[in-house]
């Protein structure tokens, strides 16, 4: 497991998004790997360490040929089913690597937008960095009433503020008891 600070929303993370070592189509249309970790183009998915069954280093030209198959099939498969196109994963260590500079890269974004983030207890960081993590940093500021109540520290009302369309009950509802949890405990 990562060493990532963040291990309950590594945690959810694994839950909502799953863990696949190669390229698939999300339920949007996204070409994506590892841990929901969305690659924008071909020539972002040449700088991810994708590897051959036998561990061999893929070349670029292997790359960008297999992202351009994963793109042209249908979206929103199970994961598994975009194996039959797929030569090339990443081993398991790098997935992680990927999932601690997403999640790094997510905090800096959630922490420029939400007064005195790094002040909040680890329950409500880990949930705005779960629904950064899933809407974009740009789709979390959306929630206005959501980032007033966090920066008056006021969890409950987080709580009731945080839920998301398109996304599961059970990550909705985990994302609200980690808001629960800090009221609680404050």
């Amino acid at each position: 497991m990562s060493d990532n600070q963040h291990q309950p929303l590594i945690q959810m993370l694994l839950a909502a998004e799953g863990n696949v070592s190669h390229m698939y189509l999300d339920t949007r249309g996204f070409v994506t790997v590892g841990i929901g970790h969305m690659i924008a183009n071909a020539d972002a998915a040449t700088r991810l360490p994708f590897v051959h069954e036998d561990g061999t280093s893929a070349t670029v030209a292997e790359i960008i040929a297999e992202y351009a198959k994963i793109k042209e099939q249908d979206p929103a498969h199970l994961a598994s089913y975009y194996t039959q196109f797929c030569q090339l994963h990443l081993k398991p260590e790098d997935v992680l690597a990927i999932l601690d500079r997403d999640i790094d890269d997510t905090e800096r974004g959630v922490s420029t937008r939400f007064r005195n983030y790094y002040d909040y207890p680890h329950g409500p960081q880990d949930a705005l960095l779960d629904m950064g993590f899933n809407l974009g940093v740009g789709g979390l500021t959306k929630y206005v009433k959501l980032r007033l109540a966090a920066e008056r520290k006021d969890w409950r009302a987080c709580a009731d503020e945080c839920h998301r369309n398109g996304i599961s009950d059970e990550r909705n509802a985990a994302t609200r008891v980690l808001f629960l949890t800090a009221a609680e405990s404050a």
